[in-house]
């Protein structure tokens, strides 16, 4: 794109299908290759989903698009509303050819709203074409048909399959329970109280462990250094190595908030792809219990 600044509005809150305003409160699809709604897409459409490897195309489906589609695959009596998608080109400005500038959702206030949005027919993303005589409602190959009907039992990506499993209790592994502390965002002490609690209720496998999260910054530990009243990061790229992101310094900006007591700075992602690093997250890491004099340490460096 000519223009190096940032889109009004990103792209993944808009439908990859029908091009439609997502609100941050619906659920969104990812559109993985293999899954019945990748099958289903191709099949409908006759064409792949594709462009999941640019940043100017939109990364998943609303669930109105989904569940059409799946249910069209299955054999139901519903079709789209259109015979062709939106299709995605790369925007060539921000003023004129950027969906994701152009579209106004300061008047979205509920689901239904999102209809009444006004979206523009661009070069960059040409509007969906409805069915007509010439684009008739496809019918579902019968080799997807069949397979799909032996396998929407035990299919785990339809959510509507999931009242027909085992109604029997499950008891988290130990990864289970590190994925459920790292989406609540808990501290160590939150951590080991949830652990334990749930250990108390007999609601964990035998395997998880109480206090492995006591010592889990020392992977991280090694990649900084504290000076004084200063914690910074001596080693970026084998920080990012560890997290598991491939350190591109053009990509990262850094962001500085300061304050008479205080300086924290956080790098951001130029693309909003990945999670931010942040600066008392950073000086979290590096505290332990038994230098009682880094508790006072305030500050980051990157």
């Amino acid at each position: 794109m000519a223009s190096s600044r940032h889109c009004k509005l990103p792209a993944d809150v808009f439908c990859y299908i029908c091009g439609y305003y997502i609100a941050p409160k619906q659920v969104k699809h990812p559109l993985n290759r293999g899954t019945k709604l990748w099958r289903a897409y191709a099949a409908y459409f006759e064409m792949s989903i594709g462009d999941q490897d640019k940043p100017w195309a939109p990364h998943v489906s609303c669930g109105t698009c989904r569940s059409t589609l799946e249910k069209w695959l299955r054999g139901g009596r519903i079709c789209m509303r259109f015979a062709i998608p939106r299709v995605w080109r790369e925007p060539s400005n921000h003023l004129n050819d950027c969906y994701f500038c152009m579209i106004d959702i300061s008047k979205y206030k509920k689901p239904a709203d999102r209809s009444k949005l006004v979206y523009p027919d661009i070069p960059s993303s040409i509007a969906p074409v409805p069915h007509s005589d010439q684009l008739p409602v496809p019918t579902p190959p019968a080799t997807l048909l069949a397979d799909d009907t032996e396998s929407s039992a035990s299919d785990c990506e339809d959510p509507e399959w999931h009242a027909e499993s085992s109604n029997d209790p499950h008891f988290p592994v130990q990864t289970e329970l590190d994925d459920l502390v790292r989406d609540l965002g808990l501290s160590k002490a939150g951590s080991e109280l949830l652990t334990s609690r749930l250990k108390e209720w007999n609601l964990l496998d035998p395997s998880c462990r109480v206090s492995i999260y006591r010592k889990r910054h020392h992977c991280f530990a090694q990649y900084y250094q504290v000076s004084d009243n200063l914690c910074y990061c001596s080693d970026v790229d084998g920080l990012f190595s560890e997290i598991g992101i491939t350190h591109h310094p053009q990509e990262w900006r850094l962001f500085i908030d300061s304050s008479i007591r205080s300086l924290k700075g956080v790098l951001l992602h130029n693309g909003n792809q990945y999670p931010s690093v942040r600066g008392d997250y950073v000086w979290g890491l590096v505290r332990s219990d038994d230098i009682q004099h880094k508790r006072k340490c305030r500050s980051s460096h990157f």
